[in-house]
């Protein structure tokens, strides 16, 4: 985590929060009157310093905040500037028209508690818990001090340490997030509150429609995170477990700073250092009326992950017996080069004291080359003969041996690029009691393979003899044997089976305006007062496009062989902690003499392409797909609060009305005249669904409250499942395209008569919620506890179905085929219920705790799991504070749970990710007052990734990552 958001942000962080939430009702006058009276109701210290002979008046405040919140909108539009002091204190000072003083006034007489000018990670944990209390909704965050107190590659590994919160990891880096027993899928991402557009996945079949791909984001130019669990009606539509709003900074939320970051990762894996660098400032006009923060950051990290996979199980008949049997078993290397480029700017400007604009503009690159060499052991019918089974365990042969097999040495190539650009322009506009808010936001983001997926497939003769024995192998999260006698560094006994070329390209765009009206108000009614009524509209319009393009090259004219291809082979060290008796090392191909060895047939002298460089055919038109978005929300909440039973309360209730449009285009292969053709389909649909929503909150003591929440809230169906698109197998969209009513007829082994595709008739996942919480904030411990229930109708599923699909053939007739499909459909209702704690607890002489835990208990109707959720999840994060010396671990662990990557491309019943725990750790030293060194460390305990299908006898991946180590230097002026 940068320093850039350090000096940036904390400051607004202190601005924002307070120790406890009163009612104040203070009209707007001269300072002097207003700032007493404030301090006397609340029980703060002041020290006011007002340039002689100038009298200013502050804003009314009036409605249930902290003091520090009151004194930060009394301040509004004034010239007159503060800093908090202590917990109590404050310092408020008035600066020049045009000179801004370079140090404020002293106080005359109020004596004060002392500055602490180094923040440590427990008081940001005390700060995010008083913030969490103050707040008019059940939610948690993150600043970005706190996020740069662990090791975090991206937002989503620093917000599984949140309570609620379990993240998804791929190839070893955090991607996905779960709130609440709810998959990726379920959670509202929005920047500043504007939502945005979404990157696509482009490298599987299965796609992943709304969820976002946090690791395309840095996190070094953020100024932290929120999670709302409980749903106002102000609040953007569309997140039945959380909204996440990412917060990025403003021009005018702290001082002048510059700060500058280096350093460097490297892994146990390759001893690559690869360097990291982010530079940031802030500027802010003489007069304090206009500010600017811009900020760059590039990280670069190597990854080599190990995986050993068994793709799919079939079944087998011995002696009587239905067996289970692995079609084959494969060992990949993945080697993945990751770099991500962001700039942010941000800008805000005073225009009045009623007038206030602000910018913000965030782009983001993410690239990964990615090259993947494989060895496919083929098993399935093989192991029909009686002598090749060695053992059986639950049904499921876990070892054997085949005398005259084939091996493939597959090799896979791409380079991804993703472009996130998001740019929002606001307004802050006082009228009286009345305060509008309009937004105006564009997003946009881009995926594209700049090198299309290129599949090489080299094999064996067959012949050659191999072993396994999988026994125990989920439980060790390693295997026993992988063994044969082949030569698997001779290319020259290797032949040409094909190279496969996938080209993708996805683009999606969101426009927002928003319209928000807010009124204070004083309206009593015996014990309720109605302080603020809030009213306004939202409307998006979204759309993605969908490119694919398959094709299947050829060698060039007078290229020989494939034996010249091949210049190198995997490491030496390759799965020596996942196999115990390994193959070793395998030949590998060199992408550049591929490239200048294949040639697409009547296309291209190339085989580097983008999908709009080809004309589609029918199987890329039904690959491919549209959709068009249209919502309009309307809204109205009231704020109030009150005495009652002898408690004091607060909360809102609200009431949101949206409407959705949506526009599908695809197409569908059908036979006309004897000849493949893709049709083209169309889907338009619509709905309204109205989502009234209460939050009530009662001070039961000083230092704790009790929170009721109830609401109905609404997830919109997958983009990705959405599409009117068919996508079979490409195998056997190969084979039936290359050997026509014969691939169907007597099908090569290892071709595969099932696909997946989408459902344009789908509506919207609409969610009963309710919520109870209990917050305690107190000077050594704090703690909460929420229970929630969601009852979820019109749930959807993947289901499976045979459909007769048409192919085409190289000779344009038409052949068809019938095929397992999976496509996604509203199956009925699924209730979740769960449990969650967080506790933050300060042992003494510098030590402390702070920990989160989720239980969830949730299932559809007829009793399967969903999606993407864990039983259990939780994390432990004790620290170390002495002097300028600081060290924080994070445990972090989940149960198993039901994923959403379908790693093998479909075929799967249900992929099963194993449970897994991470240890990170973080020591820093902070050499004086502008600069801190950080060693971080992650994946200490070396943790190996485990899935399997259903149960574990029927093991379908073991990844190794191996640990990071980086270093970093943070310096700021």
């Amino acid at each position: 985590m940068s320093a850039l958001a350090q000096p940036a942000f904390a400051h607004q962080a202190w601005a924002q929060s307070g120790s406890r939430v009163q009612a104040f009702d203070i009209a707007g006058q001269d300072a002097s009157s207003t700032l007493l009276r404030l301090c006397l109701e609340a029980g703060c210290e002041l020290a006011f310093v007002q340039r002689p002979g100038r009298d200013v008046r502050t804003r009314a405040v009036n409605g249930r905040m902290s003091w520090r919140a009151a004194l930060v909108r009394m301040l509004e539009g004034t010239d007159l500037r503060y800093r908090f002091i202590g917990s109590r204190g404050v310092r408020i000072w008035a600066v020049a028209p045009t000179v801004r003083p370079a140090a404020p006034p002293p106080p005359e007489t109020t004596e004060l508690e002392a500055v602490e000018v180094v923040g440590r990670l427990s008081d940001r944990i005390d700060e995010a818990l008083r913030r969490k209390r103050d707040a008019d909704v059940i939610s948690d965050g993150l600043s970005s001090e706190r996020i740069g107190d662990l090791p975090s590659a991206n937002l989503a590994e620093a917000l599984q340490r949140v309570p609620g919160v379990a993240i998804e990891r791929e190839v070893g880096e955090g991607q996905f997030v779960s709130v609440r027993g709810l998959g990726p899928l379920f959670q509202s991402v929005t920047l500043n509150g504007a939502p945005v557009a979404f990157n696509e996945n482009i490298r599987n079949s299965t796609q992943s429609g709304r969820q976002f791909r946090f690791r395309a984001l840095s996190v070094d130019l953020l100024a932290g995170a929120r999670l709302t669990k409980s749903a106002t009606a102000d609040l953007t539509e569309g997140g039945i477990g959380s909204n996440i709003d990412i917060e990025t900074a403003g021009g005018l939320d702290g001082d002048r700073f510059l700060t500058l970051r280096l350093g460097g990762e490297t892994t146990t894996r390759d001893g690559r250092i690869s360097p990291d660098l982010s530079v940031g400032g802030r500027w802010v006009s003489p007069g304090g009326s206009a500010g600017l923060v811009a900020g760059l950051s590039q990280e670069q990290r190597s990854v080599r992950y190990d995986r050993f996979q068994v793709m799919r199980y079939g079944e087998i008949v011995l002696d009587g017996r239905t067996l289970a049997v692995p079609n084959d078993l494969r060992t990949t290397v993945e080697s993945e080069d990751r770099r991500r480029r962001s700039g942010f700017v941000g800008a805000d400007w005073q225009v009045s004291p009623d007038l206030r604009l602000d910018l913000d503009a965030l782009v983001s690159t993410f690239d990964n080359a990615i090259r993947e060499d494989r060895l496919v052991f083929g098993l399935g019918e093989r192991l029909a003969a009686p002598e090749a089974i060695q053992r059986v365990q639950d049904g499921v042969v876990t070892a054997g041996r085949i005398a005259a097999g084939r091996i493939d040495n597959n090799t896979e190539f791409s380079d991804q690029s993703h472009l996130n650009v998001a740019a929002s322009l606001g307004a802050e506009l006082r009228r009286g009691h009345w305060r509008l808010t309009p937004r105006l936001s564009v997003s946009s983001a881009r995926s594209v393979l700049d090198t299309p997926l290129e599949r090489l497939s080299a094999q064996s003769p067959e012949g050659v003899a191999y072993a396994f024995d999988l026994e125990g192998a989920a439980d060790a999260r390693r295997t026993d044997r992988l063994t044969t006698d082949f030569d698997l560094r001779d290319p020259s006994r290797l032949v040409l089976a094909q190279l496969n070329i996938r080209a993708v390209q996805s683009r999606d765009e969101d426009v927002t305006a928003v319209l928000n009206a807010r009124r204070t108000l004083d309206q009593t009614w015996g014990g309720l007062r109605l302080s603020a009524v809030q009213m306004g509209g939202q409307f998006s319009a979204r759309s993605r496009d969908y490119q694919r393009r398959d094709r299947r090259a050829a060698l060039r004219q007078g290229q020989g062989d494939i034996a010249g291809i091949y210049d190198g082979a995997t490491p030496g060290d390759v799965f020596s902690d996942l196999i115990a008796a390994r193959p070793g090392p395998w030949i590998t191909p060199a992408f550049d003499r591929l490239r200048a060895a294949f040639v697409l047939p009547g296309e291209r002298d190339d085989v580097v392409f983008r999908p709009g460089d080809l004309t589609p055919t029918g199987s890329d038109l039904q690959n491919s797909y549209g959709v068009e978005e249209r919502v309009a929300a309307a809204y109205v909440r009231a704020d109030f609060d009150g005495r009652g039973g002898g408690l004091s309360y607060f909360g809102n209730a609200g009431l949101r009305l949206v409407g959705t449009r949506t526009h599908v285009e695809g197409a569908r292969m059908a036979g006309v005249g004897g000849v493949a053709q893709a049709t083209p389909l169309t889907h338009d649909g619509e709905d309204a669904i109205l989502l009234p929503s209460l939050n009530l909150a009662f001070d039961i003591a000083d230092d704790a409250v009790v929170r009721l929440a109830a609401s109905r809230t609404i997830t919109r169906p997958s983009l990705a499942d959405l599409r009117a698109s068919t996508v079979p197998a490409s195998v056997l969209v190969s084979a039936i395209y290359q050997y026509g009513q014969a691939a169907v007829d007597s099908p090569e082994p290892g071709v595969i008569f099932s696909g997946i595709g989408g459902n344009p008739e789908l509506t919207p996942y609409v969610s009963t919620n309710l919520d109870l919480s209990y917050e305690v904030t107190g000077r050594r411990t704090s703690f909460s506890l929420a229970l929630f229930h969601k009852t979820i109708r019109d749930f959807i599923q993947a289901t499976w179905a045979v459909e007769t699909l048409t192919f085409e053939t190289r000779t344009g007739a038409a052949v068809q085929a019938p095929v397992l499909m999976s496509r996604p459909r509203n199956v009925g209702r699924a209730r979740i219920d769960g449990l969650e704690a967080g506790l933050h607890h300060r042992l003494g002489g510098g030590l402390g705790v702070w920990a989160s835990a989720t239980w969830t208990n949730s299932r559809l109707a007829g009793g399967e799991r969903l999606t993407g959720v864990s039983d259990l999840a939780w994390s432990i994060n004790p620290y170390l504070e002495r002097g300028p010396f600081a060290l924080n671990l994070s445990w972090s662990w989940r149960s198993a749970f039901r994923s959403e990557a379908d790693l093998q491309g479909g075929g799967v019943s249900a992929f099963i990710v194993g449970p897994a725990g991470y240890l990170d750790a973080q020591a820093t030293y902070r050499i004086d007052a502008r600069t801190r060194l950080s060693i971080a460390a992650t994946n200490l305990t070396d943790t190996r990734d485990l899935a399997y299908e259903r149960t574990p006898a029927r093991l379908l991946q073991i990844g190794s990552a191996g640990r990071q180590l980086s270093v970093g230097l943070e310096v700021s002026w």
